[in-house]
C-alpha cells in the first residue's frame, strides 16, 4: 500500500506541471485577444445589416441599435440554431417583420457568408455591415470578404459590458480558446487568412 503513494504524488505533481504550462500557454491568447481577434470596421450607412446566429443577446440588440440610427434600411439573420429566436427578438426590439430577411440553414461561418451572398444576391448590396461577438469579429469578417468580395463589408461589433475595454477577455475565455482553433482551421481549409 505505501508503494503507491509516492506514484500518486508523482502523477499529480506532473498533472499540476502540466495545467500550469498550460496556463502559461493561454494567458496570452486570452490577454491579448481584444487586439488579435477584433476587427472593427464602421460604416455609416449600408444597404443590409447582417446579424450571425449563434448568440442572441448582444448580436440582436447591437443589430437593432444599427437599424433605428438608420444605417442600413434591412436585417438579414444568419445562422442554424437560434435564427429564429433572433427574428423574434429584433421584431421585439422593433424592428419592423417586412424589413428582416433570414436564412436557417447556415451551421458555421464559412456557410454563413455562402448562404448570405445566395440570399441577398439580387438585391445587388454594395455595403454591408455584420454584426457579431466581438471575439468573432476578424473571422467572420475576411469569411464574407473572401466569399462576396464584390461588396464592401462592415463590422459591428458587440461585447458584454460597456465596451470592449471594459469588457473581461476572460469572461469569453472557452470562445476565445475556440476562436483561436477555428481560425487555424479556416486558414489551412479555406485560406482565409493570407
Amino acid at each position: 500500500m505505501q508503494g503507491r503513494f509516492p506514484r500518486a504524488g508523482a502523477w499529480l505533481a506532473g498533472l499540476g506541471a502540466l495545467t500550469l504550462l498550460a496556463a502559461l500557454a493561454l494567458t496570452p491568447l486570452i490577454r491579448y485577444s481584444k487586439s488579435w481577434l477584433v476587427a472593427e470596421v464602421p460604416q455609416p450607412r449600408a444597404d443590409w445589416i447582417v446579424v450571425l446566429g449563434g448568440e442572441s443577446g448582444e448580436r440582436v440588440i447591437g443589430a437593432a441599435e444599427l437599424y433605428h440610427q438608420g444605417r442600413a434600411p434591412f436585417v438579414f439573420v444568419s445562422g442554424e440554431g437560434d435564427c429564429l429566436l433572433i427574428v423574434r427578438r429584433l421584431v421585439m426590439a422593433g424592428v419592423p417583420r417586412g424589413k428582416i430577411g433570414y436564412e436557417c440553414q447556415s451551421r458555421n461561418t464559412r456557410q454563413n457568408a455562402e448562404f448570405t451572398r445566395q440570399a441577398l444576391a439580387s438585391h445587388q448590396p454594395r455595403r454591408v455591415t455584420l454584426v457579431t461577438s466581438w471575439f468573432h469579429s476578424r473571422r467572420a469578417l475576411e469569411t464574407f470578404r473572401q466569399a462576396w468580395p464584390e461588396v464592401d463589408w462592415g463590422m459591428h461589433i458587440v461585447y458584454p459590458g460597456n465596451d470592449l475595454r471594459h469588457s473581461l477577455a476572460l469572461y469569453d475565455a472557452g470562445a476565445v480558446l475556440t476562436e483561436y482553433l477555428k481560425i487555424l482551421v479556416y486558414s489551412v481549409r479555406y485560406w482565409t487568412f493570407k
